[in-house]
């Protein structure tokens, strides 16, 4: 670096923590402008820019356009077309609104649209949550109703819903029975001939497929229950409990976790979770040493009651 170089002015937009190791500085800021541009051809007002979001004003109304799916997206594409891509992205955001009236006044036919989606605790939300129709399955984490409807998702308003006439309840049921199970790729493996591991991958559903474990299959109960994983919307993995060594195979498989939350679309949490009697319960964590970020995860203590009376 030459002297004068030390007072040239950087230009672009800083890489967001979040974002280190999955993209570049500089393909951030291809993203980024890329984004704008979009915006500036169709006529859309941008108000702010921030770390990983574009603020807009559309009709009136300001909408936040999170990057995060689109970045981590971006980062698997090897195949250079990045700008169609992000176009691809926000014409999917278009805002059809008479459709979604329509659908808000006729049930029957709004219905096979419901879907759920699970959002972690870390999720940026524009608005109060406590206006939206979610509930907690997950600890730490939010399932929030949805309607997936021309390749968009719509979070639904508990006052857009009214007109339906259903519970919340008659709702989530619905919506979870909606899932696209034909979209889901299973599988199973026996690792180490000691467990048994049935994974989960799809582009928007693993995780939220896993709440139809709370009444049925029976196939991933074990004697003990079962130990769930969602890092993300596409990824979820669900193994049988035999016995007490469930923890070693927690650390075998926490590297592929940490790489599916940290790299993939849609990460929701690094938490494990205990599938017992209908209920998830979560594996709780404390840091392994003071002032440092690893951690040591534990069983839960319903499940070491459970385990010291079969002993």
């Amino acid at each position: 670096m030459g002297f004068f170089d030390i007072f040239k002015k950087k230009t672009g937009y800083n890489l967001p923590e979040m974002y280190k190791g999955i993209v570049t500085r500089d393909e951030y800021n291809f993203v980024m402008n890329k984004a704008i541009q979009y915006h500036e051809e169709n006529g859309i007002i941008i108000t702010k820019i921030d770390e990983g979001e574009i603020v807009t004003e559309i009709n009136g109304e300001i909408e936040h356009r999170y990057l995060d799916n689109l970045v981590r997206t971006l980062s698997g594409n090897k195949d250079g077309n990045w700008k169609n891509l992000i176009y691809e992205h926000f014409n999917k955001l278009k805002y059809n609104s008479s459709a979604l009236d329509y659908l808000y006044k006729d049930f029957s036919y709004a219905s096979q649209f419901l879907r759920v989606l699970i959002k972690g605790e870390n999720f940026i939300f524009p608005d109060k949550i406590d206006n939206y129709i979610s509930r907690i399955d997950f600890p730490k984490t939010n399932t929030f109703l949805i309607l997936e409807f021309e390749g968009k998702f719509h979070y639904i308003r508990k006052e857009e819903s009214l007109e339906w006439h259903q519970t919340e309840e008659e709702l989530f049921e619905i919506a979870i029975s909606n899932i696209p199970i034909n979209e889901i790729e299973t599988k199973v493996y026996d690792l180490h001939s000691k467990f048994k591991i049935y994974t989960f991958f799809s582009g928007d559903f693993s995780a939220s497929y896993i709440l139809n474990f709370k009444k049925d299959p029976n196939y991933i109960k074990g004697k003990f229950g079962t130990l769930i994983s969602i890092p993300t919307k596409g990824t979820a993995l669900a193994c049988p409990i035999e016995n007490e060594d469930i923890l070693e195979l927690i650390k075998i498989v926490n590297p592929n976790n940490e790489k599916f939350y940290h790299e993939d679309p849609g990460n929701i949490t690094l938490n494990y979770y205990w599938l017992y009697n209908n209920e998830f319960d979560i594996f709780p964590t404390e840091k392994a040493k003071e002032n440092s970020e690893e951690k040591t995860i534990k069983l839960p203590k319903k499940l070491i009651d459970l385990l010291l009376k079969e002993n």
